[in-house]
């Protein structure tokens, strides 16, 4: 008899799973919603599973060692920062994952933050809806002119620029991972992080989540901001060292920040951050559209149905490694 794949599908807020069914189908496999279950009940639905999807869950050491026949990990989206990837190796899992379904989101979503941080958007809204009919309110920025620096040049950072642009924006960029030469070929001026943090009115970061990165921008960094700089953060919330961020919001240092993460997630009813006047917080919101959601499950399910039936992954994370095992 022949063996029925079994895909177990876990810390998502997907409204179906009709996508990984009817892809994954193809091949008989039994896909299982374990979206809503503790973390226990998770590790027991995974623990005879031949693929692993998780959007939140996170898949540590212990939930690997604890995996049977398990052939591969998938994240839904583009950091796979919820699996831990070494531990996976060892186990000789494949991990992959989404990293196309959200990038013009994302993108947008930035150059979102940025504008309504800029002109103060909220601000106003709140202002006419009680009454007030004021438009000279202090802060409001040109955008034209400005200086926008990038932390990260990929998919999402390079969107950024082009799109930026238009918007008379001149493009700074800092990204160890492209050549100078690639960086002016996105119509970006390749710097170093200090020098971007110094000279840039406006500031985006959309590096990945590593123990490399983790308090990229700290408070050294953030001292070295120009003084009224905006930031924003559409990436991970702890690229950012958020009491040091606090501070200089608070101190009127820097001129205000946009921010999709926050670290923690979700940030507690007193944390200061929430207080700010001069911030603009969505909900780790940046990847979300109608269309995003169908396309991550899409491209998540076909990778899983290519690791089970021996075909190439498209995003494979530890491939060269388990070659090597």
């Amino acid at each position: 008899m022949s063996h029925t794949y079994r895909v177990v599908v876990c810390g998502g807020t997907f409204r179906d799973l009709e996508c990984e069914r009817r892809i994954l189908g193809a091949i008989g496999a039994e896909v299982v919603d374990a979206n809503h279950l503790s973390r226990e009940e998770v590790i027991e639905q995974v623990r005879d599973a031949d693929a692993v999807m998780t959007d939140y869950f996170v898949v540590d050491a212990e939930v690997i060692s604890r995996l049977e026949r398990c052939q591969v990990i998938c994240r839904y989206g583009i950091g796979v920062d919820k699996v831990d990837v070494e531990a996976a190796t060892r186990a000789g899992i494949m991990v992959t994952r989404s990293p196309e379904y959200c990038v013009t989101e994302l993108a947008d979503h930035a150059l979102a933050l940025l504008l309504a941080v800029a002109r103060r958007i909220v601000h106003y809204d709140a202002d006419v809806r009680a009454g007030n009919w004021q438009w000279d309110s202090p802060g409001v920025r040109r955008i034209s002119g400005a200086t926008l620096g990038i932390v990260g040049l990929g998919r999402i950072g390079g969107l950024v620029a082009e799109r930026a642009k238009p918007l008379g924006l001149r493009i700074l960029a800092h990204d160890p991972l492209q050549s100078d030469d690639a960086v002016r070929a996105r119509g970006a001026e390749p710097v170093s992080l200090e020098e971007l943090l110094e000279r840039s009115d406006f500031v985006s970061v959309h590096a990945p989540l590593m123990p490399q990165t983790r308090g990229l921008i700290g408070r050294a960094e953030i001292e070295r901001m120009k003084p009224g700089a905006i930031i924003v953060n559409t990436a991970r919330g702890p690229l950012i060292d958020q009491d040091a961020l606090v501070e200089a919001l608070a101190a009127g240092r820097l001129g205000g920040a946009g921010l999709d993460v926050l670290s923690p997630e979700p940030p507690a009813p007193d944390d200061p951050i929430l207080s700010l006047p001069n911030v603009v917080i969505t909900p780790h919101a940046g990847h979300f559209s109608e269309e995003s959601l169908v396309q991550v499950q899409t491209e998540a399910a076909e990778e899983v149905l290519r690791a089970l039936t021996g075909e190439p992954l498209l995003y494979a994370v530890n491939e060269r490694e388990l070659q090597r095992t």
